[in-house]
């Protein structure tokens, strides 16, 4: 009974801690989030936001997945000023490391700030990213860091943060040039179950579960 009772308390230290990391990267950057409501509530929100333009909307069916896409105007909450300010909500099929690969779905939800191909709006977003690990990063365990481009030409950066002891990252913050465009941008995506129309954090087959 008593190791029974240590469990519960450990999953709901986990609940606690990883949930509120997620929410406070949510609450400073999104304009509305999935985890204070409905998950359908969320995107009824943003289908009823003034500043918000729905550009492509597909609801999920047997042969595809959820995906909704949109820009905004009048809202900004990064440092720099984008010339584009782009939402997606796009469901995501993965495979977990487990011995028996077992597949599960998750939802991204990601925002993008998109300026100029100039080296100065290049310094503009790389500023965005290392002021976000500045501020953000002790909420999380450990981080993984990537650069993109050459050994001598950086031409952007990825960081993934994890919370222990969960292998998949939660939250990514990215900068460097879009394809095709090559204009910079400014990336956060924050990843996340729905169960029973609840955003969750996701864990892997083995781990505690209801986080």
């Amino acid at each position: 009974m008593r190791k029974l009772f240590t469990s519960f308390l450990i999953i709901i230290t986990f609940n606690t801690y990883s949930q509120n990391a997620i929410q406070i990267v949510s609450k400073n950057y999104f304009r509305f989030h999935p985890f204070d409501s409905k998950f359908s509530t969320f995107i009824l929100n943003l289908q009823q936001d003034p500043w918000f333009s729905v550009k492509e909307f597909n609801r999920r069916t047997d042969s595809t997945f959820f995906y909704l896409t949109g820009e905004y105007k009048n809202f900004n909450p990064f440092r720099f000023t984008p010339k584009q300010l782009k939402l997606i909500v796009a469901e995501e099929e993965i495979v977990y490391s487990d011995s028996s690969k077992t597949l599960d779905t998750i939802i991204n939800l990601q925002l993008i700030g998109i300026i100029d191909t100039n080296i100065t709006s290049s310094k503009l977003v790389e500023k965005e990213f290392k002021r976000f690990h500045q501020s953000q990063s002790k909420r999380f365990d450990d981080f993984a860091h990537k650069t993109l481009g050459g050994p001598q030409t950086i031409t952007g950066e990825m960081n993934n943060y994890f919370i222990s002891p969960f292998s998949i990252s939660p939250v990514t913050v990215a900068w460097g040039p879009m394809p095709v465009t090559n204009e910079y941008s400014f990336a956060i995506t924050v990843r996340f179950k729905v169960t029973q129309n609840q955003a969750f954090y996701i864990t892997q087959p083995g781990e505690f579960k209801g986080l």
